[in-house]
């Protein structure tokens, strides 16, 4: 499975794990970063409250893996999990960080890699309120601008719609969407659904409780994207904090989703690359 093991911790294969030696060889080699983004929330009564994170640590890996096998020299940054919880604050397990303690940290991480002698850094984010995703962006767009280097962010539509972005600002990066099914579910994972559940399973599985996942009813968004994305109201909306079909984990293919989502970054990665020489 991608040559990724269970039950990695999410320091494998990081500079955490790493000697200042190897992490400046690896400077000295051009090496890009990669560096996981997610937080502290709850993820349902069936999975740990750092999924999050470890899905972008997972993720780190397959693209670091893809990368190297294109001849381009990567390490993985120690992973940032103090982003914006947003929808889900109200419940236990949710760490509430204000945008401005999240946005100093990330600043200062990539004021380190640059320091370090690292110029070119990408996030790989496993989190997905706005908030979130737009502090990240301020972060990423300050380091371009006053650190002078390539700072990238993945682009969403919404931050055009929402914020005034542009798809060709320099500290994004354009990622292709999707277009393999790798779910038999009738309920999308929004949160800690059929998914979340089944990358855990696979990677981390003393970290997921199946039985409980077996045991969940679908619950399904419906209308109510804005309550979800803007209000934090996820307890109105699902009780026991999911909206997804947790159940359904063993109809994902989990092999394929995460080989089409590292290809798809790594395409992304490589052109913008391309774009920056």
């Amino acid at each position: 499975m991608n040559d990724i093991h269970p039950n990695q911790n999410i320091f494998s294969s990081t500079m955490a794990n790493m000697s200042w030696t190897k992490i400046k060889q690896c400077a000295d080699e051009n090496a890009i970063v990669l560096l996981p983004i997610g937080v502290i929330e709850e993820h349902g009564p069936h999975l740990c409250s750092a999924t999050d994170i470890y899905a972008a640590h997972t993720y780190c890996l397959s693209i670091m893996k893809k990368l190297k096998e294109k001849g381009v020299s990567v390490i993985i940054a120690p992973p940032f999990y103090w982003g914006i919880c947003q929808a889900a604050k109200s419940f236990i397990g949710s760490f509430n960080i204000k945008e401005e303690t999240a946005y100093a940290l990330l600043f200062d991480i990539l004021t380190s890699l640059k320091d370090f002698g690292f110029n070119r850094v990408f996030a790989i984010n496993g989190h997905g309120d706005i908030n979130h995703k737009i502090t990240i962006v301020k972060a990423f767009k300050d380091a371009c601008n006053q650190l002078g280097i390539l700072a990238c962010v993945s682009y969403n539509d919404f931050m055009s719609e929402f914020f005034g972005y542009q798809k060709s600002d320099p500290w994004f990066y354009n990622v292709k969407e999707s277009e393999i099914t790798i779910s038999t579910a009738k309920t999308p994972d929004v949160h800690a659904g059929d998914i979340e559940t089944a990358t855990i399973n696979a990677f981390y599985p003393d970290l997921v409780d199946t039985d409980i996942a077996k045991s969940l009813p679908d619950v399904a968004l419906d209308d109510n994207f804005e309550a979800w994305m803007f209000g934090g109201q996820l307890k109105n909306l699902s009780p026991e904090g999911y909206l997804g079909s947790p159940a359904s984990y063993e109809s994902v293919n989990i092999t394929q989703y995460l080989d089409d989502y590292s290809n798809r970054y790594v395409d992304a990665i490589l052109t913008r690359l391309n774009n920056s020489k």
